[in-house]
């Protein structure tokens, strides 16, 4: 899985974040790690569970590239209670 990096621009342009120290402070994800998933680096399992947990499907669906995973396949490796992965 990798950062959608159009759909992170679109969703910042939508939410009023301006820049990616912004982003990183939305999502909670420091921002040297944020840069390193700008450049295409892989993204792990447990910060697409948290952001998925914090801000939703829908969220995780625009921002995320699932490259070869599918977004049911992601979410089949954790046990779905409600809208929270756990």
């Amino acid at each position: 899985m990798k950062l959608n990096i159009s759909g992170c621009r679109a969703y910042c342009e939508r939410k009023g974040i301006k820049n990616y120290a912004e982003l990183s402070d939305y999502l909670d994800i420091p921002l040297p790690a944020l840069e390193v998933l700008e450049q295409g680096n892989d993204i792990g399992y447990e910060v697409v569970k948290d952001i998925y947990n914090k801000y939703g499907e829908k969220t995780v669906k625009q921002i995320i590239d699932f490259v070869e995973e599918t977004l049911d396949g992601f979410k089949s490796k954790y046990v779905l209670v409600g809208d929270k992965l756990y």
